[in-house]
């Protein structure tokens, strides 16, 4: 009876210490934003809401111009011509997402260019930079393999991204879409390493069905700068997830990301899940509150690139 009476506290005790662990989190984390700013934590709140989130939408008024005289940015092979900005806001009001353009060339080369000259950062850890040629031997030093390096914001420098950063036409899809005249928010350039995750590392990755709430409405563009088949984590999205979700997913926001992938399809429907896989240089389009991941690499690495924009600018965000 002792043992059994010890063995209760000590997983009550336990079970208050994990509760407590948990609020003082809470407690940081909105400290943090109210800090860094106090209107992103207000729309934290709010925006996690559908009805939200179109009413402020609605609220815009912006008028797309008559033409679109240059971009980096050309139809994908096979396809006819390159849609409009309209047609590409439309389909990504639709389905949450849209996949069908690819970069130009001479972007996609200046691109890996850059990858492969300037130094990536272990984990996303800025005191581990290295040559991606280098990785190997920073693993064996390491004592472990890599899940993700990124460029931080170095890519910022490469004339390459900048071109896409203030492309007129991807520029238009992301205003048309927002009902505002787009703003720039944060871009990343990335890799991703077939390498064993634990289900925390899956999380801290992005590499789970969430979604990610950085303004009342936002769009991000990826682009895939090497082949990505279904052995390279492949970008997916269950479609429709962005108007159509369960107000308890929507009270819970990010908090997505903590549900079983496999419960959220079979929610949403398997038949809702679209695979996004293609060559070097394809792009796509999507509602970041759309559900969606990345996948887990198990062949070869995946170099992604993403840039994000939004309707207000703020002083800190989510990635």
């Amino acid at each position: 009876m002792l043992t059994y009476f010890l063995s209760s506290f000590s997983l009550k005790e336990s079970s208050i210490v994990g509760s407590l662990n948990l609020v003082l989190s809470k407690v940081r984390s909105i400290l943090r934003l109210l800090w860094g700013d106090p209107r992103f934590l207000v729309m934290s709140w709010l925006a996690r809401f559908i009805a939200v989130r179109e009413w402020v939408a609605d609220r815009g008024g912006y008028q797309p111009p008559a033409t679109i005289d240059t971009t980096v940015i050309q139809a994908t092979v096979g396809a006819r011509s390159l849609a409009t900005s309209g047609q590409v806001a439309k389909l990504i009001q639709a389905h949450g997402y849209y996949v069908g353009f690819t970069l130009q060339n001479s972007i996609l080369q200046d691109l890996l260019t850059f990858a492969e000259t300037k130094p990536c950062y272990a984990n996303r850890d800025p005191a581990l930079p290295f040559y991606i040629k280098n990785k190997d031997q920073l693993e064996q030093s390491l004592g472990t393999q890599l899940l993700v390096a990124g460029y931080l914001d170095t890519h910022e420098a490469c004339d390459a991204y900048q071109k896409l950063k203030t492309d007129p036409y991807l520029l238009d899809v992301a205003s048309q879409y927002l009902n505002h005249s787009a703003i720039y928010m944060r871009g990343e350039l990335a890799w991703g390493f077939p390498a064993p995750n634990t289900p925390a590392e899956k999380i801290s990755t992005a590499r789970v069905y969430h979604c990610d709430i950085n303004d009342f409405k936002t769009i991000k563009f990826f682009f895939y700068l090497t082949e990505v088949g279904e052995g390279e984590g492949p970008h997916a999205y269950i479609k429709g997830t962005h108007r159509h979700r369960r107000f308890s997913h929507q009270w819970i926001g990010q908090g997505c990301a903590a549900l079983d992938d496999e419960a959220l399809v079979d929610i949403y429907g398997r038949d809702r899940v679209h695979v996004v896989t293609g060559p070097a240089g394809l792009g796509f389009a999507g509602d970041p509150y759309c559900l969606h991941k990345g996948g887990v690499p198990y062949q070869q690495p995946r170099l992604l690139l993403q840039l994000e924009f939004g309707i207000y600018p703020y002083r800190i965000w989510y990635f």
